[in-house]
């Protein structure tokens, strides 16, 4: 630049410029009644309804279709009701079994001495188990 601080300081105001312009838009055209009145205002044709479309026809297949997507929603709630049972009393078979083999034992806890996450990272240095 040839300008110096002179330069900066105009490369600093246009990019100001350049950053309020979209914002200040953004803000002032983000209203729906503004957006409403653009809408309305700039539109250049009305096209009349096709005469040749059907709108009952339309209509009762939309019908359908919404009724379809119901039934389907009512299935899928039915079968994720369905496996959550399933699932409640398989984990009450899985507890169950656990407490007839050992009561008030936990596996994992009795048989892991090492603390920490890298506990088996020290035995596995010194050769095998210690």
């Amino acid at each position: 630049m040839v300008l110096g601080r002179a330069g900066m300081k105009l490369e600093a105001q246009k990019f100001a410029v350049y950053l309020s312009i979209p914002i200040m838009a953004s803000l002032a055209f983000n209203e729906p009644s503004v957006q409403k009145w653009a809408a309305d205002y700039f539109q250049f044709m009305k096209y009349p309804s096709n005469p040749k479309t059907n709108l009952m026809k339309e209509f009762e297949q939309l019908q359908r279709e919404r009724e379809e997507e119901i039934e389907e929603e009512r299935r899928m709630q039915e079968k994720r009701i369905k496996g959550r049972e399933e699932y409640l009393a398989q984990m009450k078979l899985l507890n169950s079994s656990r407490d007839e083999n050992a009561p008030g034992i936990n596996t994992i806890d009795s048989t892991s001495n090492k603390s920490g996450w890298f506990g088996w990272l020290r035995g596995w240095r010194r050769g095998g188990e210690s």
